[in-house]
């Protein structure tokens, strides 16, 4: 599923992940004791556990996690008062023993986890997990990979701890380090985290969503801008809620004769967006949205440094009352490198699949200051991905407030 867009003859394409395994392909089945191992586990708890890849004890026997790196997964667990046969299924990333040449276990591939993950996810389709636990990189990189969208996920250390209300899947994807990894380290602290991990993904009661949202169907997008200008105005005679906007622009930086704002998606809301419009940035809309940024109604944005020095470049002037920038509170909650973006930031804890593949290509320039292509690309589109970014926006805020325990700063 690359985006909610309508394909266009202006959008890129890219690979998409293939339903159908591709057994032949990689061969290991071959070479193996138990090829193809299936599911094993009663799964009382509804809960779905994910390793790597069967290794030795694993071939012969036929059944998941009974070596040494299992043995002492298993251990946690009954020490956090869980059995992984009677409270969870069992499967793995690769469902084949991968071995090197002298028959000594190794790490799946890239390709091998790509050529096996329709495997997997026909598993979750089937037994419908509240809880996927996937525990080391390819894992991760199986499980992650489809319920966000994207072709390479990152490290283990960027994902391990969350726990994602993944969209796609309908449950929740609580990542975790591998076993091996836990038992090679020997590390109180790693141990600990280990357990907290698994702690809070056992405890988790029923799914993330009654019925997963289509958030992109929320986005109004109004290409009249005196249409645009009212709703705009009529904003700011609400005297409880608040607004997050979004630019779309085609340089980074505002700072060239060629910098000009394309569009601008507002979502304004209490506890969730009540109404979210994007419109393009010319006549009665710009002026009205001037008035906006210069009112008292609070602001929220990702990345709010953006939209400030674009705002000052548009009107001469600061947004006024800024209340909340979900990159700053991403950076005051979890300090790792890597995941204080929107995009990530809305799958961690929105569960929100990737929706800019169709976009992202035509915002890169070669530096913040050269222009980039944004103008090629289908206006319905780009109106559309402005709008979810502000609508996301507005969520993930109230969302990371309530994580913290805050009240919300613009409830009068």
């Amino acid at each position: 599923m690359p985006g909610f867009f309508a394909s266009s003859t202006k959008a890129p394409t890219r690979p998409t992940n293939d339903l159908v395994p591709a057994c032949g392909a990689c061969g290991l089945h071959k070479k193996c004791s138990s090829p193809k191992m299936p599911v094993t586990g009663d799964g009382g708890r509804g809960i779905l556990v994910v390793a790597e890849a069967p290794g030795k004890n694993e071939d012969e026997q036929g059944v998941q996690l009974v070596g040494k790196a299992g043995q002492h997964f298993r251990k946690v667990l009954s020490k956090l008062g869980y059995d992984l046969d009677d409270d969870c299924w069992k499967t793995n990333a690769l469902i084949c023993r991968p071995m090197t040449a002298s028959g000594t276990n190794r790490k799946p591939s890239n390709q091998e986890v790509e050529y096996c993950r329709p495997n997997l996810l026909q598993t979750i389709k089937e037994l419908k997990p509240r809880v996927v636990v996937p525990m080391g990189g390819p894992a991760i990189e199986s499980v992650v990979g489809y319920c966000w969208g994207k072709s390479n996920v990152g490290s283990v250390g960027r994902w391990v701890g969350f726990q994602v209300p993944a969209q796609r899947v309908n449950a929740w994807v609580c990542p975790t380090y591998h076993p091996s990894f836990v038992a090679r380290e020997d590390d109180e602290v790693v141990n600990l985290w280990f357990e907290r991990h698994l702690e809070s993904a056992f405890d988790i009661v029923g799914r993330p969503w009654e019925t997963v949202p289509t958030w992109e169907q929320d986005v109004r997008v109004v290409m009249n801008d005196e249409k645009a200008a009212g709703v705009l105005r009529k904003m700011m005679t609400k005297p409880d809620g608040a607004v997050a906007f979004d630019y779309e622009t085609t340089t980074l930086k505002p700072d060239t004769p060629w910098s000009e704002v394309v569009c601008c998606a507002v979502s304004w809301g209490l506890t969730e967006p009540k109404m979210t419009m994007s419109f393009p940035w010319r006549g009665e809309a710009r002026r009205a949205m001037g008035e906006l940024l210069r009112s008292p109604i609070p602001k929220i944005a990702a990345n709010m440094k953006f939209e400030d020095r674009w705002t000052r470049k548009e009107f001469g002037h600061r947004p006024r009352n800024v209340v909340h920038d979900t990159m700053l509170m991403a950076h005051v909650m979890d300090n790792r490198p890597g995941i204080c973006g929107l995009k990530f930031q809305s799958f961690v804890h929105l569960g929100q699949p990737e929706y800019d593949s169709h976009v992202s290509p035509y915002l890169e320039a070669p530096n913040a200051r050269m222009k980039n292509k944004v103008k090629l690309v289908d206006k319905g589109q780009l109106f559309k991905y402005n709008g979810l970014d502000a609508l996301l926006a507005f969520r993930l805020a109230v969302r990371q407030l309530q994580q913290m325990g805050f009240d919300l700063p613009w409830r009068v």
